[in-house]
C-alpha cells in the first residue's frame, strides 16, 4: 500500500509500505545524544543534504533540546531563549531550502514565533515534543500553511512530564490522549492526512511502558492515522543491555523493525539518529518484501 501526504509548495511525502526515515538534524550544544556536533551552520545543512541523498524522507532541525527532567537525564535541558532557537535553526533552514528546494523539511520546536519564521523559510512541518497542549495561534498557522504537524505525547513538558505522567493502561490512555489532540488539530482546519501522532516514547513513561507503545502502535490511532515513532537511542532501549548512549545501534533498529508491521497500512516515520544505517537497514527489507512479493507459488 502506498501513501501519498502533500506539502507546501508542491513538495510531498510518500510512502511504501515501509517507514519513512526522518533524519535528525539537531544543532543543539546539549542534546541527550548528539549536542554540539557541528561547528557551523552550513556545516550543519551539508549533513542533511547527505542525509537526502542517501535516502532519508524528510529532514527534522531542532535547536532546543528537549531531553526531559527525570532520573535518566537528572535536571533535564534548560530552557533557551527565544533568539537562541531562532539563531541556531534560521540559517541552516535557509541554507537547506537552497540546496533541496524540492526536499521536505520539518522544525522541531514548540513556539509560534519560531515555528512561523521555520515555515517563511520553508519548512513543510512543526514537531511540536508538547503535542497534547499545542497552542490554538501554532494550529491555525500550520493550518493556513499548509503545513503537516507532529503531535507528540508529553504530559505537562519535558521538565516536569515524570511528575506529571501516571497510567494504568499506558497504551489506552496515551491512545485517549493523542485523539484528543489530533480533534483540535482537527478542528483548526489542519488536513487530516497532515497529522502525525508520535507516542513519546521516554517522555514521562517507565521502559516497560516504552516497549509496551512500541508493541501497540497500530492501536494508538485510528486506521491510516499517519505516525511518528522516536525511539533512536533512548534510555528504555538501553535497559536491555546496559549500552551508553550512543552504542545502541542495534536496539535503535530493532525498534524501527517493530514500526514494519504498522507501517504496512498507514505513513510511518521512524525519527532516527543513524541515518544511513537504518537506511540501509530498511534497503534489506524492501528488498526482501519485492522478492516474496514476486515469488510463483
Amino acid at each position: 500500500m502506498t501513501f501519498r501526504i502533500d506539502l507546501p509548495a508542491g513538495r510531498s511525502l510518500e510512502f511504501g509500505g515501509l517507514p519513512g526515515v526522518m533524519a535528525i538534524l539537531n544543532v543543539t550544544p546539549d542534546s541527550f545524544s548528539d549536542g554540539g556536533r557541528f561547528t557551523s551552520a552550513e556545516a550543519a545543512a551539508e549533513e542533511g543534504v547527505e542525509y537526502a541523498e542517501r535516502g532519508a524522507a524528510i529532514l527534522d532541525v531542532g535547536g532546543e533540546s528537549t531531553r526531559p527532567k527525570g532520573a535518566t537525564y537528572g535536571a533535564g535541558a534548560p530552557e533557551i531563549f527565544l533568539e537562541g532557537e531562532l539563531a541556531r535553526v534560521l540559517p541552516v533552514l535557509s541554507s537547506l531550502r537552497r540546496k533541496l528546494p524540492s526536499f521536505p523539511l520539518s522544525i522541531d520546536t514548540r513556539r509560534v514565533e519560531v515555528a512561523r519564521a521555520a515555515l517563511d523559510a520553508g519548512a513543510d512541518m512543526v514537531n511540536v515534543v508538547t503535542g497534547l497542549d499545542v497552542s490554538a495561534e501554532l494550529l491555525e498557522l500550520v493550518a493556513k500553511s499548509g503545513a503537516a504537524i507532529v503531535l507528540n505525547h508529553c504530559r505537562g513538558t519535558p521538565s516536569s512530564t515524570f511528575e506529571e505522567s501516571s497510567f494504568t493502561d499506558v497504551v489506552a490512555e496515551v491512545a485517549a490522549d493523542l485523539d484528543g489532540a489530533r480533534t483540535r488539530a482537527l478542528s483548526s482546519g489542519i488536513r487530516t492526512e497532515n497529522i502525525f501522532l508520535d507516542p513519546g516514547l521516554g517522555f514521562g513513561k517507565t521502559p516497560e511502558q516504552n516497549f509496551a507503545l512500541l508493541g501497540a502502535l497500530g492501536r494508538l490511532a485510528p486506521p491510516g492515522v499517519p505516525l511518528v515513532v522516536g525511539a533512536s537511542r533512548k534510555a528504555f532501549l538501553g535497559t536491555i543491555s546496559g549500552a551508553p548512549v550512543n552504542d545502541r545501534l542495534p536496539e535503535s533498529l530493532a525498534a524501527v523493525a517493530a514500526c514494519v508491521e504498522t507501517a504496512r497500512t498507514r505513513p510511518v516515520l521512524v525519527r532516527v539518529h543513524d541515518v544511513e544505517e537504518t537506511i540501509r537497514f530498511l534497503a534489506v527489507l524492501s528488498n526482501t518484501s519485492s522478492a516474496n512479493s514476486h515469488r510463483v507459488t
